[in-house]
């Protein structure tokens, strides 16, 4: 439980929001939000839009016109709860500042807190306490999570869904003759509810689908599981007819979804490229994804390799969940890489690849089996950390001060950005700073570091050379993140920092500050009957 408050705090301690920016990744998600709950419609560009720009994610229906956001509605369903409990807290006071709060708390934070008590009881039941813990400070601090945890976008709350959905259906599917029935038929239902509710809140969680019914299907062939098999696909089919129901109403057939609508033109060849812009892995696709220093894998996440190797380890596990579990994660992860090659387009602004966001979870095995491993071998422990330490540190520049990261004229984040930042003493808003204005992003980006190293040494054996390997991996990972300094910067390096601090709350000059819009409640009775003529048909690409 301390350890859970930890990563709570850590997490949710900062509140980078700047209004100038309005990340089109959140804005529409929560403009729809406020248009459900004040009008029933889910359509933005009406009374419950509060006439604010929603960017260049947004989609045109051939329906009736309108505009609505381009991503699937699962995420606005869990922000609408947010704006709900927003306007009890603030009634007519609120801010769109304050309601960005609310919604990367229960579609950020809260998701990314509950995945990770899950993941320390599910795996200090299967390895020990130390790899459980070590596993999930890893997950939660050294990777993208920790950025996506600060934001309304929706990966963190699908990771969330997918992987105990996945979770439960592997239990039902494995359970012995000796567990009720009752229980194994509740756990492949609500596994498949969950996982089937993972595809409602981003579109490319459908994949995990496969090796997860490919094993389903296998163990219902060969231990008679055939009606857990079909409970989890019962589940897993009502959100998805949820979706269909969705895309019809919006936009007029069930597999029409808001990347087939898209307004921005841009958007719109990207997406037309393949199937919603997904064609065949490629060498540029994988370099993109997984190599490139702006947004590629290793960068962000430099201990996948590590929890690729535990999950090939762990996939012969002599404890059957741990196995079954392990391989269902491994083709998952594996599969997604392939994925991502393929695809057309990065992902706008964002902390590493963000496709891949949803599938990082299911790592946590294989860094559990790995991190038990290393206790006593000085020269993997070296590796570890400092490949630990660079992680760390730069996911919680990033989760902390920036996680807008636009690379369009940027070569590498981490000095271009993120240093300069830090060089710069800005601190952006936090829950203390609100209630006793403290400046205290510098405190919690240390503090995240040090407890990120301190729960991974818990797996190390105490001994003169394991101590002298730990202090051998700072040293290396410390000369990594120098050596990125030495990254030639991007022409419009400098230009892009100067609009950053430009926009930068609270620290920006108050003559610059734009004041938060306010979002009063809507006048009684307010209904939103749509445009007051008929838009012509839009045929659809």
């Amino acid at each position: 439980m301390g350890f859970l408050v930890f990563i709570a705090l850590m997490l949710g301690l900062q509140f980078p929001y700047f209004e100038q920016t309005r990340n089109a990744n959140e804005l529409p998600r929560i403009m729809a939000a406020m248009a459900r709950v004040d009008t029933g419609v889910w359509a933005i560009d009406g009374p419950g839009g509060r006439r604010l720009r929603p960017g260049p994610d947004v989609s045109r229906s051939r329906v009736d016109g309108r505009i609505y956001p381009n991503k699937p509605p699962g995420t606005t369903v869990v922000i609408a709860l947010g704006y709900r409990l927003a306007r009890v807290v603030h009634g007519d006071a609120l801010t769109l500042a304050q309601l960005t709060w609310w919604a990367r708390l229960v579609s950020g934070w809260l998701p990314t807190l509950v995945l990770a008590g899950f993941l320390v009881r599910r795996l200090a039941g299967q390895f020990s306490r130390g790899p459980a813990i070590a596993a999930v400070a890893v997950y939660a601090l050294a990777t993208p999570a920790a950025s996506y945890a600060h934001l309304a976008y929706g990966h963190q709350l699908a990771a969330a869904l997918l992987c105990i959905g996945a979770v439960l259906c592997v239990d039902a599917a494995r359970a012995g003759p000796e567990v009720d029935a009752r229980v194994v038929w509740a756990k492949a239902i609500g596994g498949g509810a969950l996982a089937g509710a993972a595809v409602t809140v981003e579109y490319g969680a459908v994949f995990a689908g496969v090796p997860l019914g490919v094993f389903l299907l296998w163990n219902a062939r060969t231990r008679g599981r055939l009606a857990t098999t079909l409970g989890a696909l019962l589940g897993a089919l009502l959100p998805i007819a949820w979706l269909g129901v969705y895309h019809r109403t919006v936009y007029g057939a069930v597999l029409s979804t808001g990347y087939h609508h898209v307004t921005n033109p841009d958007f719109a060849l990207k997406h037309g490229q393949g199937f919603l812009g997904l064609s065949l892995p490629s060498a540029q696709g994988f370099a993109t994804h997984v190599l490139d220093p702006g947004g590629g894998l290793l960068w962000w996440a430099p201990l996948v390799p590590l929890a690729l190797y535990g999950l090939f380890k762990a996939a012969s596990h002599p404890d059957d969940p741990v196995r079954s579990f392990a391989r269902v994660s491994l083709a998952t992860v594996l599969l997604y890489l392939a994925i991502v090659s393929g695809l057309s387009f990065t992902g706008g602004w964002r902390v590493g690849p963000r496709y891949l966001v949803a599938v990082l979870p299911m790592l946590a095995w294989g860094w559990a089996e790995a991190l038990g491993q290393i206790r006593n071998r000085p020269g993997w422990i070296a590796l570890v950390y400092a490949a630990l330490l660079y992680a760390l540190v730069v996911n919680a520049l990033a989760a902390n001060l920036w996680p807008h990261l636009d690379l369009t004229n940027v070569n590498h984040p981490v000095p271009e950005v993120l240093f300069a930042l830090w060089s710069e003493g800005v601190e952006p808003y936090g829950v203390l700073w609100s209630a006793f204005h403290l400046d205290t992003a510098r405190a919690v980006i240390a503090i995240s570091v040090v407890g990120g190293l301190l729960a991974v040494v818990r797996v190390v054996e105490p001994s003169v050379k394991t101590y002298a390997a730990v202090a051998a991996g700072l040293l290396l990972g410390a000369l990594a993140l120098a050596s990125v300094t030495r990254w030639e910067p991007h022409p419009k390096a400098r230009r892009n920092l100067a609009y950053i601090l430009r926009a930068w709350e609270p620290h920006v000059e108050p003559q610059l500050r734009r004041p938060s819009k306010g979002l009063p409640a809507l006048a009684e009775g307010v209904r939103d009957e749509g445009p007051r003529r008929k838009p012509a048909m839009i045929p659809p690409r």
